[in-house]
């Protein structure tokens, strides 16, 4: 069973260009907007959330503080994918996200970089599972 991918994002030529891309390895779905994204993700949680940063409304840093806050989804892995590189003026404390990417991205480096994401996270669950 392919892993489950939500990719939220405001181009629509991107968000089909990521789609595309990814659909080979896996289960693809997408919102255009951070509240979209975020409804998705509550109702069919997805094994890792894939952002783009600034959007209108929830950009992404919003949304990933949303998902960490949300108990079902405070373990959900947050990747961003953007045209500029990370805020260097984050509040201490914010929630971060697992990975991120600045545009251009080779399609090789953001597939193999979404596997190690899920990897990692699938690793602390196991490891959190063993320690209960």
């Amino acid at each position: 069973m392919k892993p489950k991918v939500l990719i939220v994002e405001n181009s629509w030529t991107m968000r089909e260009t990521l789609r595309l891309l990814l659909s080979g390895e896996f289960d693809c779905t997408v919102a255009a907007d951070g509240e979209t994204g975020l409804a998705h993700a509550l109702a069919q949680p997805p094994d890792v959330l894939l952002s783009d940063v600034n959007m209108e409304g929830i950009d992404g840093y919003e949304l990933c503080r949303r998902v960490r806050a949300e108990p079902a989804l405070a373990h959900l892995p947050v990747m961003f994918v953007s045209g500029y590189p990370p805020r260097s003026e984050l509040e201490p404390g914010q929630p971060q996200p697992d990975a991120y990417l600045v545009k251009p991205v080779k399609p090789p480096y953001l597939i193999a970089q979404l596997h190690a994401v899920l990897q990692r996270a699938r690793g602390a669950t196991a490891k959190a599972a063993g320690e209960g």
